[in-house]
């Protein structure tokens, strides 16, 4: 029988079963765009229609969807268990995506899955894609969990494997192309201890295995790029008629990495805020905020915890 003279489901529904439309995102946080503009953001929404009609087209569809399965009331406000699912993606708070969101150099949207956490870092939801929408996967209670869920997410617990020992570089006065890093592992041993020597790296062994591991025809090695943000000192516009997680005052940091799981190497590149440049007044006073590094987690050492670490910048120099 055709799919739409079925009957329409009824019964309680899990919010993990459940796969929202943008609309439903968006209308669920209280019209607004959620922290990661990833489910509820511009592309995937007609903005000039809601500021025309409002939302109530919106609603009403959440509800005939929603409300028999009591994951909404007859209003459209979520049960209790779903408002607190939702709550990392509202207000001011940290989230990680496995790449960077469209812009007008490259429109594709490749990111798969975005975890947002709350501004204590207590709670956490991963928004995943699900074909033309979207589930919400709650991370547990207990944190002590998070680390393997977080790997399970992104595909990474079967190739994630501790380093020897931890070592971490990083180094500030970088600009945004800056490829020396990348150069180096791929220029191999020499180049590897050259690139060290030059930062006061005195231990470059495991710069060095990688760069051998990676240069062979058959590597096994695979690489994994994610972006951390913390909005947790910014200040939102209030102008839009809308929820925008988006800074316009105050401070954020943003950590960018290239993470290669079998060796539990991470290169991050990132921004922090610094006494006397303020980025809102002088937009080219981030380009003096950047720095860069690599981390090797030691055993014991999660990936979740360093992704959610927002470096200061190392006023001191090189730092190790």
């Amino acid at each position: 029988m055709f799919s739409f003279f079925k009957k329409r489901e009824e019964g309680p529904l899990a919010v993990e079963d459940a796969v929202f439309t943008p609309e439903d995102i968006f209308v669920l946080l209280g019209e607004s765009l959620d922290l990661g503009c990833f489910a509820a953001q511009p592309r995937n929404l007609n903005l000039g229609r809601f500021k025309a009609e409002g939302s109530s087209a919106w609603r009403e569809r959440l509800v005939r969807r929603f409300g028999p399965r009591d994951l909404v009331d007859d209003s459209g406000e979520p049960c209790p268990r779903l408002q607190a699912v939702l709550a990392p993606l509202a207000g001011h708070g940290v989230f990680i995506a496995d790449g960077d969101s469209p812009d007008r150099d490259d429109p594709i949207e490749h990111r798969t899955a975005v975890l947002c956490l709350t501004s204590d870092l207590s709670r956490a939801t991963a928004v995943v894609r699900d074909g033309r929408g979207f589930r919400l996967r709650p991370f547990p209670e207990e944190r002590a969990l998070w680390e393997a869920e977080f790997l399970d997410l992104f595909g990474l617990s079967d190739r994630f494997a501790w380093a020897e020992r931890a070592q971490h570089y990083i180094g500030g006065g970088v600009q945004l192309e800056d490829s020396t890093f990348s150069d180096a592992l791929k220029g191999g041993g020499n180049a590897v201890r050259r690139w060290c020597s030059d930062r006061g790296i005195a231990d470059s062994l495991q710069l060095e295995r990688v760069s051998e591991m990676g240069n062979r025809f058959f590597s096994g090695l695979s690489a994994k790029e994610m972006l951390s943000t913390d909005l947790r000192q910014s200040v939102f516009p209030e102008d839009f008629g809308y929820g925008v997680p988006a800074p316009v005052a105050g401070q954020f940091r943003t950590k960018g990495t290239l993470i290669f799981p079998e060796v539990a190497l991470v290169h991050f590149w990132g921004v922090s805020p610094r006494e006397g440049f303020d980025w809102f007044d002088h937009s080219q006073s981030i380009e003096l905020c950047r720095y860069a590094g690599f981390d090797f987690l030691g055993p014991g050492e999660g990936l979740l915890d360093n992704l959610l670490n927002f470096y200061d910048y190392p006023e001191g120099g090189n730092d190790y």
